[in-house]
C-alpha cells in the first residue's frame, strides 16, 4: 500500500549554512552530501513511471536546498515531468534575482523559516555569527514579496521560550500583510532530537502518516516513513534498487501500519511510540495563522495543506 499522497519530498542535500535552535543538526549521523543530478533524475523517473499519483515535489529535508549547486537544473527537470515544485529554505541565499529565476523555472511556493525581528535574536535562533545576515534576508524578502508573480511566499516562525518569544507579535504584524501566508508554531520535538513539547500520557493511535504521508526520499535515494525521522531510523527501503511497491510491502512498513492501527507501540522499538505527533491534546502546537483556522491547520501537512487525518 503506497500512502495516498500527491506529494514527493526530495532531500537534495544534507548541507546547511544555519544551525537553528529548533533543529537537532548536531545529532545528525547521516552523511553530509548532495544528490547528483543524474541520480535525482533517475529516481524521479522511476517513481513517476511506477505511479501517477504524484503531481507535486517539495525540495526539503535536513539541508538547505539553495546550497545544492544543481538545484535549478533539478527544478527545471521536475517541472518538465509535470510536477509543481515547492521549496523549503532559510532564504539566506535567496536574492531577488535568484527568486526571479526560480519562479521562471516553475517554483510554485517557497516556505521560509525566519525566526526573529532583530539581528541579535535572529542570529541566536538560527545559530549564525554574522548579524548582518538578518538585514540582508529581511530586505530581500520584502522586495521578493513585492515583485512575486506566480510563486507564493510562506513565512514561518518557531517560538523559542526566553529567546524570541518577545518578538512574536512584532513579527506577525510586520509580515502578515506582506506575504501569502504566515504561521507561528511552537517547535516540535524531532522525536529524540529535541524536547520542546511534553509527551502526553493520553495519545491517539496514529498521526495519520502511514496512510497519507508524502513520499519521503532522502539524499541517497532511500525512503523513510516520516519527515521527523532525521536519522533514518524508520528506513523503509531504497529507490536505487527497489520499486515503491516493494518498499511499501516491507515488514517494517507492515509493522508501522499495525502499530498505528491498534495503538499498540510498547516493545515495538518504533520511534513513533514516544513521538509528540501522537499527543491527543494539540492546543499547544500553533499560535497564529494568517489564513487557516488553527484547529484545521494542525491536521494538515505543512507543504500542500492536504489532510493527514
Amino acid at each position: 500500500m503506497i500512502p495516498q499522497s500527491n506529494e514527493i519530498r526530495f532531500e537534495t542535500t544534507t548541507k546547511c549554512n544555519y544551525c537553528c535552535l529548533p533543529c537537532p543538526r548536531e545529532k545528525l549521523t547521516r552523511k553530509i552530501e548532495t544528490t547528483p543530478l543524474p541520480k535525482f533524475k533517475k529516481i524521479l523517473d522511476k517513481v513517476l513511471d511506477e505511479t501517477q499519483q504524484y503531481d507535486t515535489i517539495t525540495l526539503s529535508g535536513f539541508g538547505e536546498p539553495l546550497l545544492d549547486s544543481t538545484i535549478e537544473k533539478k527544478i527545471s527537470y521536475a517541472s518538465s515531468r509535470g510536477l509543481d515544485v515547492l521549496m523549503l529554505s532559510n532564504a539566506a541565499l535567496l536574492t531577488v534575482e535568484r527568486f526571479k529565476k526560480l519562479e521562471r523555472l516553475g517554483v510554485k511556493s517557497i516556505r521560509i523559516s525566519f525566526y526573529g525581528m532583530t539581528p541579535k535574536v535572529y542570529s541566536l535562533v538560527h545559530g549564525i555569527k554574522n548579524e548582518k545576515i538578518f538585514s540582508k534576508v529581511k530586505e530581500n524578502l520584502v522586495k521578493i514579496a513585492q515583485i512575486r508573480k506566480t510563486a507564493k511566499i510562506v513565512l514561518t516562525y518557531n517560538v523559542i521560550p526566553g529567546v524570541n518569544d518577545s518578538e512574536t507579535n512584532e513579527w506577525i504584524n510586520f509580515w502578515k500583510d506582506k506575504v501569502d501566508l504566515v504561521e507561528v508554531w511552537r517547535p516540535h520535538n524531532w522525536v529524540y532530537g529535541r524536547s520542546y513539547r511534553v509527551i502526553q500520557n493520553e495519545k491517539v493511535n496514529t498521526c495519520g502518516r502511514p496512510w497519507k504521508t508524502p513520499l519521503q526520499i532522502q539524499v541517497d535515494g532511500t525512503v523513510v516513513m516520516c519527515c521527523f525521522d532525521f536519522n533514518g531510523n524508520l528506513l523503509l527501503g531504497d529507490l536505487n534498487t527497489q520499486t515503491l511497491e516493494e518498499i511499501f510491502s516491507s515488514d517494517l512498513f507492515k509493522k508501522i501500519l499495525y502499530c498505528h492501527t491498534t495503538g499498540k507501540f510498547e516493545g515495538s522499538n518504533l520511534i513513533c511510540e514516544n513521538c509528540d505527533q501522537r499527543n491527543k491534546i494539540k492546543s499547544d502546537i500553533m499560535i497564529y495563522n494568517s489564513k487557516f483556522d488553527i484547529n484545521e491547520r494542525i491536521g494538515k501537512v505543512s507543504t500542500t495543506y492536504k489532510d493527514l487525518y
